[in-house]
């Protein structure tokens, strides 16, 4: 149904949360049964900042439910409570209830039709309410101050991991103005933590937490040797983590549990190794910042780990991926597929032929090739992966997410 999008409509962003409010209203207020909130933003590690989280509450015998997004393959994957994702059963029934509760959103709402992802969050709300999860941690889906998921009316923790340029058709071009966006999560008397440290963006965090009476807590290194309990490709998961056991020990989790718990963690689509002989890597980065720590990490692997690198690249079109395509050709690859996600009918994806184009200036003598279905690109791409080489498939969650579905 035609409806207002925060994609399309950023200056108006104050209606999208009246709409949900309208409609948890209608369901009874799950978001008020749940007692405790920890609500993570960022421009990059929010998901891994989640997943660490997750683990560790889980570990400690919390009762902990947790907000994904995007999901990797499929929809369910969206909610987890302890172990285990929603079931295709739980998700089935949960829709049947909603359907018509949204009949009555319609007939008596004077906003336009929900988004996916309000929707979404109304989902977890609900399904978290019926199996009594204490422990919410919710993952923002995009900015903060106006996202779906600052609906909640309060929050024990609030989690800045860092800013970076991402989102900037609508969040802005300017760091402060991202910042004072993902900062809008920080409500009253919470405690605030963040991984960043650049001054002027911290002025931006601690206005907000004046504001609001809520105290600000920055990263301080742990005495934990975190690299040594992850099973991580990627450094930058250590900040990250670190973020994770400042938060964990505030919330007096035993230093056992903190440990097992990132030693348990699974992030699906970060730096993914899902094969060896030839090495395959799924990875989701999907802008300057995460695409610099995906080639940093495949530039620091060990040496002679793999002989050539082979590429799979599909974006959003919406995204910097001028930048991207620079940052990934520094790579040197063997070959390129070109290609786009077919699995999200809401973000247009880049256009593969140009892509091509844009590779082929900075990298003549590769071997590129485009192709308007991944799964072609993918069966391309191993072909000219030999036993020693890498292939690695990056640009997108989404495109990550359909070719793991291939494996």
């Amino acid at each position: 149904m035609p409806r207002k999008e925060y994609m399309k409509d950023p200056k108006h962003c104050s209606i999208y949360l009246k709409r949900l409010q309208f409609f948890l209203d209608i369901l009874g207020n799950p978001e008020k049964k749940i007692p405790h909130y920890i609500h993570v933003t960022g421009t990059s590690g929010k998901g891994s900042t989640v997943a660490f989280l997750h683990s560790i509450l889980n570990e400690a015998k919390y009762n902990v439910g947790s907000t994904q997004s995007p999901h990797p393959t499929t929809i369910t994957e969206r909610w987890k409570i302890g172990n285990k994702h929603m079931s295709k059963k739980e998700f089935v029934e949960l829709i049947e209830f909603i359907k018509p509760k949204l009949d009555e959103y319609i007939r008596n709402s004077p906003y336009d039709m929900l988004s996916f992802f309000e929707i979404c969050e109304a989902i977890g709300f609900l399904y978290f309410v019926s199996k009594k999860v204490k422990w919410a941690i919710l993952e923002v889906g995009l900015g903060g101050r106006y996202d779906a998921s600052n609906i909640i009316p309060y929050k024990d923790i609030a989690v800045i991991t860092n800013i970076g340029l991402d989102h900037t058709n609508i969040l802005g071009n300017d760091k402060k103005v991202i910042a004072y966006e993902k900062a809008g999560i920080i409500k009253k008397g919470c405690t605030v933590f963040t991984g960043e440290r650049n001054k002027k963006i911290l002025e931006v965090i601690e206005k907000e937490c004046k504001k609001t009476k809520a105290s600000l807590q920055v990263l301080k290194p742990s005495s934990l040797q975190v690299s040594k309990k992850l099973s991580l490709l990627s450094k930058h998961q250590i900040n990250n983590a670190e973020l994770v056991i400042n938060i964990s020990k505030y919330l007096k989790i035993p230093e056992i549990s903190i440990k097992k718990g990132l030693e348990k963690t699974k992030l699906p689509l970060r730096m993914e190794v899902v094969s060896k002989n030839p090495t395959i890597i799924l990875d989701g980065a999907h802008n300057p910042d995460k695409m610099k720590t995906t080639v940093e990490t495949i530039t620091n692997l060990k040496p002679k780990t793999y002989k050539s690198i082979n590429l799979v690249v599909g974006f959003s079109a919406d995204k910097n991926i001028g930048k991207m395509i620079k940052q990934l050709s520094t790579l040197k690859p063997k070959s390129i597929a070109c290609t786009q996600y077919t699995n999200n009918p809401f973000r247009q994806p880049a256009n593969p032929k140009e892509l091509a184009d844009k590779f082929r200036k900075l990298l003549p003598n590769c071997k590129i090739e485009m192709f308007l279905n991944p799964q072609d690109a993918f069966t391309w791409s191993k072909k000219q992966t030999n036993k020693n080489d890498l292939l690695l498939v990056t640009g997108s969650m989404f495109l990550g997410g359909e070719i793991k579905n291939l494996l």
